[in-house]
C-alpha cells in the first residue's frame, strides 16, 4: 500500500540518512575546508564540477520533458534558469589563476564520477524518480555542506567566480531541495512509483559518495 505524500517523505528521508552521512563523512570536505589547497588541485577539482554541469541544461531539458503538468514543468525551467550560468563561472576561474580556459573546458570526468551519465539515463523514466535522486538526494544532501564550503571559500580561496559559484549554489539549494519534497509528496502517489523513487534516491547517494570519495583521491589527497 502507498504512504501519504507527507509520510513518504518522511520515511525516505530516514531511509536516506545513512547515505547522507556517509557522503558528508568523505575526507574531500574536511580536504577543501582546510584551506591548504594549491591552484593546481583547486584547477583539477573544478575542472571535474565543470566537465560534470556543463551537461545539466541539456539534462534538464530532457527532465522537463518528463513533466507532465504545466505547472511542475515551470518550476523545472527556472531551476534550469539557476543552474545554467553555473559552468562559465568554471571556466572564468581558470583565467582568475592564469590558466588557459579551454584547458579547463577540455577537462573530461575521471572514472568514478558518474552522476551526469546516470541522470542522463533517468531522463527516460517518471519525473518522480528525478526528482529523488537530483533534487531529494543530491540537492538536499548538499544544503548540510553548502555553507561549510562557501565559507572555506570566503576565507581561503575568494576569487570573485568561486565567490559566485558557490555562493549561488549555497542560497539556492535549499529551494532545490525542497522541489523535491514536493514532487514526491504530490506525485509519488503509488506503490510503484515510491518504489521507483527509493531506489534512484539511493543509487544518487551512493554515486555521490563514490565521486566524492574518487575527487579526494584523485586530486587532494597528500
Amino acid at each position: 500500500m502507498a504512504l501519504s505524500g507527507d509520510q513518504y517523505v518522511e520515511w525516505l528521508d530516514r531511509e536516506l540518512e545513512p547515505l547522507r552521512r556517509e557522503t558528508l563523512a568523505s575526507p574531500f570536505y574536511d580536504a577543501w575546508c582546510s584551506g591548504k589547497l594549491s591552484k593546481e588541485q583547486l584547477f583539477q577539482i573544478m575542472g571535474q564540477w565543470y566537465a560534470y554541469l556543463k551537461h545539466i541544461p541539456s539534462i534538464m531539458c530532457a527532465w522537463i520533458q518528463r513533466c507532465h503538468d504545466p505547472d511542475l514543468a515551470l518550476k523545472y525551467i527556472a531551476y534550469a534558469h539557476e543552474e545554467a550560468p553555473h559552468p562559465e563561472y568554471i571556466v572564468d576561474f581558470a583565467a582568475e589563476i592564469g590558466r588557459d580556459p579551454d584547458e579547463m573546458r577540455r577537462i573530461e570526468l575521471i572514472p568514478e564520477f558518474t552522476t551526469p551519465y546516470f541522470y542522463y539515463w533517468l531522463s527516460r523514466g517518471h519525473i518522480v524518480e528525478i526528482a529523488a535522486a537530483n533534487n531529494f538526494g543530491n540537492e538536499r544532501t548538499n544544503t548540510r555542506a553548502g555553507n561549510r564550503m562557501y565559507e572555506a571559500v570566503k576565507k581561503y580561496y575568494p576569487y570573485p567566480s568561486l565567490l559566485r559559484f558557490y555562493g549561488e549554489h549555497n542560497d539556492e539549494e535549499d529551494g532545490h531541495a525542497d522541489l523535491g519534497a514536493y514532487v514526491l509528496r504530490h506525485y509519488a502517489t503509488t506503490e510503484e512509483l515510491q518504489r521507483k523513487a527509493t531506489l534512484a534516491a539511493k543509487k544518487s547517494l551512493q554515486l555521490k559518495v563514490i565521486g566524492t570519495n574518487g575527487l579526494y583521491e584523485r586530486f587532494m589527497r597528500n
